[in-house]
């Protein structure tokens, strides 16, 4: 049984190496350091979907921050609001530069962003969502990067502070690996709140996608970079109030996606490939292998008074991670073990319930 405890720290070992990886990587990248060249327009696309408190301070500002450029439009695309939202919306649309598009059904993320596309008239895109909080003269320092020949996508950073002034040790640690990323010459997936891209590397989504921003950064490292902009600071809620199951369950069948996408990931260069598989998957191994150790403390514990303290606290946390009253408290470890164990129970969801789920429809069909 210590076989588990050795596993379990050598892969939480390899995957706390990657940053170290990624700075060997980014001393042997070369930057070209060639002129940039000016950005001819933006076309701003504004994904809405039942937001209302948010879209018109949002609109507002993103109107104000897309002066900067001499040539821009804003493309508003609603997925078929229900809460009001196209209300407002409607105020906007006699706008000069300014395009709404109500549509008249829910056809998701991939539908709208196809769409918006579509329409878009200048080669430089921007995407924004519209719950988010940003920092100011943000687009100008979004979008110039894509003056690069070598640059294909932009991403902003979301902020370890969140919107009430509270820090994260987990922002903070995946910011420095998305920082290493971009040294190291290509970014992992963008951050999907605001980001920008050449419209020469947008390739339309599928509609099945669930993680569309992974989906078209890979789509976009086969042949281009793309960097983060750390100073491009992006205000989101607590991380702790984001990871709740549906959205983790949302996010392991998105990444079950993407590996299913065989040409996707054949046309990734060996490089990217290895960093794919090493910064987005291999961290999904260490909530079986914790969860695996706990189970093992228990039942060494049955045998060695030893491990009975270590499993008691460990289930002590465990449950109080999982009660309401303690899951809100801004706890490392509460968090940690929350998220844990959410990750644990959504992949069993995905694993057997799926299987058993077609077995039911395949002997209900050959009755």
């Amino acid at each position: 049984m210590n076989a588990i405890f050795i596993i379990t720290a050598l892969v939480i070992l390899l995957y706390f190496a990657y940053p170290l990886w990624l700075k060997m990587m980014a001393d042997r990248a070369t930057n070209d350091g060639g002129q940039r060249k000016e950005i001819d327009g933006v076309s701003l696309v504004l994904l809405s979907y039942n937001g209302r408190e948010y879209l018109e301070e949002k609109i507002k500002m993103l109107l104000e921050e897309l002066k900067e450029f001499p040539r821009h439009e804003m493309i508003i695309v609603d997925d078929f609001s229900t809460d009001g939202s196209r209300d407002v919306l409607v105020k906007f649309r006699d706008m000069e530069d300014i395009t709404v598009i109500l549509k008249e059904g829910h056809y998701g993320i991939p539908h709208t962003m196809n769409l918006a596309v579509s329409l878009a008239r200048y080669s430089n895109l921007v995407f924004c969502d519209q719950r988010q909080e940003t920092s100011r003269n943000i687009l100008r320092k979004l979008v110039e990067p894509l003056g690069q020949k070598e640059i294909g996508a932009v991403s902003a950073c979301i902020s370890q502070v969140d919107k009430a002034g509270c820090a994260s040790v987990i922002r903070r640690y995946e910011n420095y690996l998305k920082s290493g990323e971009s040294m190291a010459g290509s970014l992992m997936g963008v951050y999907g709140p605001l980001y920008a891209m050449k419209k020469n590397c947008y390739s339309p989504i599928p509609g099945s996608i669930i993680l569309d921003d992974l989906y078209l950064s890979l789509k976009v490292m086969a042949t281009n970079k793309i960097i983060i902009m750390q100073e491009c600071q992006i205000y989101d809620e607590h991380i702790c109030d984001l990871h709740d199951y549906r959205r983790i369950r949302r996010y392991l069948t998105g990444f079950m996606q993407i590996l299913s996408e065989k040409s996707l990931l054949a046309q990734l260069p060996r490089k990217q490939l290895t960093m794919l598989l090493w910064h987005k998957y291999l961290r999904l191994l260490i909530p079986v292998l914790l969860c695996l150790c706990y189970f093992t403390t228990g039942i060494m514990s049955l045998k060695e008074p030893f491990y009975l303290v270590p499993f008691i606290l460990l289930t002590l946390v465990g449950i109080a991670s999982l009660t309401p009253a303690f899951s809100r408290i801004r706890s490392m470890i509460i968090h940690f073990a929350r998220i844990n164990i959410l990750y644990v129970v959504a992949m069993s969801d995905l694993l057997f319930r799926r299987p058993l789920a077609r077995f039911d429809l395949q002997y209900k069909a050959d009755k």
